[in-house]
């Protein structure tokens, strides 16, 4: 367990950065190491590795994505005719996803996924610039249809949901900063919730005390610790950039993440 406790504080400098700049609460980053590194630990295997990083991604996201949001609260990014429609859905939508993810394979769901991140990611790259300067209120429904969409599919891949709901809030017209916001508010919804599931589903599993449910806490411990105080980190520059850059930076974020994930699936 001490080779992952090393390498934690690493993944939560990092994961809060991320969260803080381009709200996305850092679980892109964390599932992956964790994949690698939690089968150092004797109760993990190929059959719960899985499940097991997913759970503990999302767990060290309820401190990365509150300390996110509250940076972009203070500077003004946080809109409650925006954020609470998304909220509600995602926090529905997300207490039904880690059951759907025990038992049902994932590939498919995780290839459509990366292909539809790719088109969003293209869309914000070369959609017209009123698309990205007008700030639009979109309905609660295209808020809710947003919520539901990215809670489920955030809530299986240990995501805090900002890779989906960032793209999605800007090609409905919502400025970069403000779906930025929206998205590290939403992803502290995602992570309790789903965090809560994963304690329930996976309670019993085994006897060790090192596991809530299917969460490692120590792993999830150490990541919040050092996550914290990096999101105000990466809010902070992400108010140096310009929109136009902010988006760029978001969609080359997003095409890296879809051709990874599509070449995981194709390995």
């Amino acid at each position: 367990m001490l080779e992952i406790l090393y390498i934690a504080p690493i993944l939560g400098i990092i994961a809060g950065f991320l969260s803080g700049l381009l709200g996305i609460g850092g679980g892109i980053v964390l599932v992956p190491a964790l994949l690698y590194l939690l089968p150092l630990l004797p109760q993990v295997n190929s059959d719960n590795v899985a499940i097991i990083a997913v759970a503990t991604s999302l767990m060290t996201i309820v401190v990365t994505a509150f300390s996110s949001a509250k940076s972009h609260y203070k500077r003004g990014n946080l809109h409650k005719e925006i954020t609470l429609p998304i909220a509600v859905a995602v926090a529905i939508s997300s207490v039904v996803a880690p059951y759907v993810a025990i038992w049902m394979g994932s590939s498919l769901l995780t290839s459509v996924f990366a292909i539809l991140l790719f088109v969003l990611a293209l869309q914000i790259v070369t959609g017209r610039k009123t698309n990205a300067d007008v700030d639009k209120l979109p309905s609660n429904k295209v808020l809710a249809f947003g919520g539901l969409f990215t809670g489920f599919l955030a809530a299986i891949a240990g995501l805090g949901g900002g890779a989906i709901l960032v793209p999605y809030l800007t090609v409905v017209g919502v400025n970069i900063r403000k779906s930025i916001g929206a998205a590290a508010a939403c992803g502290m919804i995602v992570a309790i919730f789903g965090s809560v599931s994963y304690f329930i589903s996976g309670h019993g599993w085994t006897d060790s005390n090192q596991f809530a449910g299917y969460v490692h806490w120590p792993t999830a411990l150490v990541i919040m610790l050092f996550s914290y105080f990096t999101a105000p980190l990466g809010v902070k520059v992400g108010h140096k950039l310009n929109q136009v850059q902010l988006k760029r930076v978001f969609a080359i974020f997003m095409m890296v993440v879809a051709t990874k994930l599509l070449f995981d699936q194709l390995a």
